[in-house]
Formats: C-alpha cells, sequence, structure tokens
C-alpha cells in the first residue's frame, strides 16, 4: 500500500503541474492523443517514483519513519531529484545542465510540446467559435464581467486585467476581428493576448 501512496503523490503532483501549465478546452478534436500524451506522462512518474521508493526504503532516516510519511515523502522526493543537476556547463553559448534534471527536462518536453500542440489547436477552434458567434461588445462585456467576477485575482490583477481590456479596445491598429479573436481567447482561456 505504501508503493501505491508514494505512486498516487508524484501522480498527483505531475497532474497538477499539467492542470497549470496547460488549458484544453473540452472539445478538442484529438482528445484520445490528449489523453495518451497526459496520462503516461503522470503514470510514468508515478511508476519512477515507486522504483525509487524500493531503492531508497531502508536507507538510514527513512528506515524508521512511519511507513505511510515515508511513502509521501519519497513521491514528493521523486520529483525534487528529478530536477537536480549535479553541474551546469555552457556550450555553444547555452547553459547545459549535466544531472538528472537533463534527463527528466528532455523527456517532459517532449511530452509538453505534443500536447500543447494539440491544446494549440483546440484553443484555436474554441476562441474562433466564440469570436464568430458574438459581436465586439458583447465579448468585451463578458470578459470585463470574468475579471470582475474572478475572486482568485487580487485587486490589483483586476486592475490591470481591466487596463488591458481596454488597451485591447482602443488599439486603431487591430481589426475587429483580431480583438474579437483575442477578447475570445481570455474569456475561454484567462490569458491575455500581447499583454
Amino acid at each position: 500500500m505504501e508503493t501505491f501512496v508514494t505512486g498516487a503523490t508524484a501522480a498527483l503532483l505531475t497532474l497538477f503541474d499539467l492542470d497549470r501549465t496547460f488549458y484544453v478546452p473540452s472539445k478538442a478534436k484529438r482528445k484520445l492523443a490528449l489523453y495518451c500524451w497526459w496520462f503516461s506522462f503522470i503514470i510514468i512518474n508515478g511508476l519512477l517514483a515507486v522504483l525509487l521508493y524500493f531503492m531508497i526504503k531502508d536507507v538510514d532516516g527513512l528506515r524508521e519513519m512511519n511507513s505511510w510519511v515515508k511513502a509521501v515523502v519519497i513521491g514528493v522526493g521523486y520529483l525534487a531529484l528529478v530536477r537536480l543537476k549535479f553541474a551546469t556547463f555552457t556550450f555553444q553559448g547555452k547553459e547545459m545542465p549535466f544531472g538528472l534534471e537533463a534527463f527528466y527536462d528532455a523527456g517532459k518536453g517532449f511530452i509538453f510540446k505534443r500536447i500543447n500542440t494539440i491544446a494549440i489547436e483546440a484553443r484555436r477552434d474554441e476562441t474562433t467559435d466564440l469570436a464568430n458567434s458574438q459581436g465586439l461588445d458583447k465579448l468585451a462585456q463578458t470578459a470585463n464581467f470574468n475579471t470582475e467576477a474572478d475572486t482568485l485575482f487580487t485587486p490589483e490583477e483586476k486592475r490591470s486585467r481591466k487596463i488591458w481590456l481596454l488597451k485591447v479596445l482602443q488599439d486603431a491598429t487591430t481589426s475587429e476581428m483580431e480583438k474579437k479573436i483575442t477578447l475570445a481567447n481570455y474569456i475561454t482561456s484567462g490569458q491575455m493576448m500581447g499583454s
């Protein structure tokens, strides 16, 4: 059971990382591919955390620990360990990490790139559909309401988002359709394009 807790801890933290990084509309066309990449990353991290559990569960300091606490500590510790770099080298003007982080980042980048491609496609479709279905005034009202109603924003964040909204609406260099797409994207994802 402790191995399950270790894997579940690492998997849950991985899920949180994915959720924080990507907004994918529910109507994504390539949902099966998305789920395959998404959950393979979660499962791989969970399984690697379990492997780590078996490798270090009897190390001094962990051996005496409560088994449930040890399972959680190793699950969290796995994610800290894979971000560990032993040194950083400069190669062709770029900083290159040496350690487990390099392998983890390479695998994470591989999977995240594929998820991002699917997410962008789905967001583009969702945003275009919303922009085509509503006028600029209605989109502006919805964007303003969403900003005001969002209880996670601080007063300063609300103020800066309203300033951004005014800039979008008053920008004489963009077409009405570009403004509608910008507002539709904000409404659906909460992200301010061009800010």
